[in-house]
């Protein structure tokens, strides 16, 4: 991008920057939030007049829900007709830029869905860290974007792959440490149960694991649940009295 157009987009790439090092920080689903915030931040670019993301794992693309109903809806089709700017962008081009859509044979499916919307142009950005394609980036255009309008969505995808990574990386560390809580607690509850050690406690549940076929977590994660439901049940008679046998707090009846 040349000097003069980041002075004069300046103020689309700051406040998207910020934006997006705010999702970081943020409390809540920091990938949800990052999404959001790189959709809002590539509405600001030169032509684009609807915006789709879809993250991209193992190069596949994964719509992520939008308050933009073309956009979702053009994403859907590229998704089920396993073909688009954006499918292309992910298996490896990169960068997609197609000014008429209604121009591309391969992809009539897709053009025929824009048309009802009114779209010509596409724009598909893949966001690319050194292990693969971390999301698809798509700007819908009822006309065309411009190579004023690429130079700001590159520039925005260069922060955009930054924050998803971070975000993608968080949201990993956090059910990292959520799995390893949820696998404790219910190795002690087995402990507490059946009387056994630490190691075969583990050793019990990756039996289950394997014996049902359902990830470890998850066998930990229905223990605790079953243990947290039997326990409710056994206290609720002891929660909820009738009234006639409620006591005062130095042991006597109620007068």
């Amino acid at each position: 991008m040349a000097a003069q157009d980041v002075e004069q987009f300046g103020g689309v790439l700051e406040p998207g920057t910020a934006g997006l090092t705010d999702a970081l920080s943020a409390d809540g689903d920091v990938l949800e939030r990052t999404v959001r915030c790189i959709v809002r931040s590539a509405a600001s670019v030169p032509g684009a007049d609807h915006v789709g993301f879809a993250l991209a794992p193992r190069g596949i693309l994964d719509p992520r829900p939008t308050d933009d109903p073309v956009a979702a809806d053009l994403d859907a089709a590229q998704t089920a007709a396993g073909e688009g700017p954006g499918v292309e962008a992910a298996a490896g081009a990169g960068i997609v830029a197609v000014p008429e859509l209604a121009a591309v044979p391969r992809w009539a499916r897709l053009a025929e869905a824009a048309a009802r919307h009114d779209v010509r142009g596409v724009l598909a950005l893949a966001l690319t860290a050194h292990d693969g394609v971390l999301g698809v980036l798509t700007l819908y255009s009822r006309s065309v974007i411009g190579p004023r309008g690429r130079a700001v969505a590159e520039a925005l995808g260069g922060q955009a792959t930054v924050a998803l990574f971070g975000a993608q990386r968080i949201a990993g560390l956090a059910r990292a440490v959520t799995s390893r809580d949820v696998i404790g607690r219910a190795k002690g509850i087995l402990m507490q149960r059946d009387g056994v050690d630490d190691d075969t406690a583990f050793a019990m549940l990756v039996e289950a694991s394997q014996t049902t076929n359902i990830k470890l977590v998850d066998v930990a994660l229905w223990l605790v649940e079953q243990a947290a439901a039997d326990a409710a049940t056994a206290a609720a008679p002891d929660r909820v009295m009738p009234p006639n046998r409620q006591r005062s707090g130095r042991g006597e009846p109620r007068r």
